[in-house]
């Protein structure tokens, strides 16, 4: 296993020898991923319910968290492990306030025949290269925070995700104006209290008529909308995580809703499952 550090950011080649290896884990930790785009040889993986092989033009997206088994035979990949946190981090930063509440959910299986899954083989052996020819001996912090903040982007909308769509789909952001960004701040700062719409323009400094406006060209979304958006995504995340236990209705309270069946009915209308769909499948 030869290892490097781009910046902060682990970025390994391995390889398995010529002998046949088999593995399971039972799932280890819960906030990396790791990328496996493989190089040579041949694999069998079973990952979240599925099974297929892994070849230098099929890699995998595997979760940590999940149990997985595999084997293999003169196999060599590249490995890199992402911090879920980091990649939904940046998912905000080309997306804007509202990505980054999504937790970031990539198909398993990574296609490395698609222009995008070859720009991202190619990118990783230009990466190896200038590893392997000294190129990175004398880090530039700049370049190499660059060069990860690069490979972060070509995985998010090169892979299939549940926010692929959504960053390849989209114009170039605009600049939020100043009023509406106080506004979206105070929101993400509080989403469980209570928004009158009164205090939220004071806090933006305008009129709610500017202030509505504003939201609608920034996000299509009125700031009631808007405010809504952000709490149902905030029940999904304590819905989708594994540590938190409490009933539906109390995590729907926690963050402001009172009313469960028009909240039953935005929770469908937005994620299009049951609240209590989500719970199971969690």
């Amino acid at each position: 296993m030869a290892l490097a550090m781009i910046g902060n950011q682990p970025f390994l080649h391995g390889t398995f020898g010529t002998a046949r290896v088999d593995w399971q884990s039972a799932g280890e930790g819960s906030d990396t991923m790791m990328l496996f785009v493989p190089t040579d040889g041949w694999g069998e993986i079973t990952h979240l319910g599925r099974t297929w092989d892994l070849t230098p033009n099929q890699g995998m997206m595997r979760d940590l968290s999940i149990e997985t088994t595999a084997y293999q035979e003169q196999f060599h990949s590249y490995v890199l492990p992402i911090s879920k946190t980091r990649i939904r981090e940046h998912a905000r930063n080309l997306g804007g306030e509202l990505m980054g509440l999504y937790p970031i959910e990539f198909d398993p299986v990574a296609n490395l025949t698609t222009s995008g899954g070859q720009m991202i083989r190619h990118y990783m052996q230009f990466l190896a290269s200038s590893l392997n020819h000294g190129l990175m001996d004398k880090p530039n912090k700049l370049v190499t925070s660059q060069a990860c903040d690069l490979l972060l982007t070509h995985i998010l909308t090169q892979l299939k995700s549940n926010v692929q769509d959504i960053l390849t789909g989209q114009e170039v952001s605009r600049v939020v104006p100043r009023h509406v960004k106080r506004a979206q701040d105070y929101i993400h700062a509080n989403p469980s209290e209570t928004l009158d719409m009164v205090s939220l323009s004071e806090t933006a400094e305008c009129s709610y008529r500017t202030l509505q406006r504003g939201f609608i060209d920034a996000f299509g979304l009125t700031p009631r909308q808007y405010i809504r958006k952000v709490r149902l995504q905030l029940v999904r995340n304590d819905l989708m995580s594994t540590d938190v236990t409490d009933p539906v209705a109390t995590i729907a309270r926690r963050w402001g809703f009172g009313h469960m069946g028009r909240f039953a009915q935005e929770y469908i209308q937005e994620f299009g499952e049951r609240p209590t769909k989500t719970a199971r499948k969690a």
